[in-house]
């Protein structure tokens, strides 16, 4: 089992993402967040496949039908795609354990 947060600052929203490899090596999705439509994401999306972490441009995670109106910087996918990579040994245990986070700085340009 992987877990990740985004924290929404621009939204002041929180979502934890929780990716579990299943038997049919799929990776079960459970997000708990204080914003319905990403709750809603999550209810809709319940797994992803290997395919879905490694195209993520062919993914379920982008796809409408899943997606619904979630604003194109939300950070709940690529949290989806960060815990499965996790769970799937794509991204090392050790290093996220080191590092922590991952940020997006916001520079103000003149």
């Amino acid at each position: 089992m992987a877990i990740v947060i985004a924290r929404m600052r621009t939204c002041n929203k929180t979502h934890r993402v929780t990716a579990t490899m299943n038997a049919e090596g799929n990776f079960d999705i459970k997000i708990e967040s204080d914003c319905y439509k990403v709750q809603e994401f999550g209810n809709r999306l319940k797994y992803v496949t290997m395919e879905d972490i490694t195209d993520f441009e062919n993914s379920r995670i982008n796809k409408r039908e899943f997606r619904g109106d979630l604003s194109p910087p939300c950070l709940s996918p690529i949290a989806i795609c960060n815990a499965a990579w996790i769970e799937a040994g794509m991204l090392s245990k050790s290093l996220v354990k080191r590092i922590k986070e991952n940020c997006i700085d916001f520079i103000e340009i003149e």
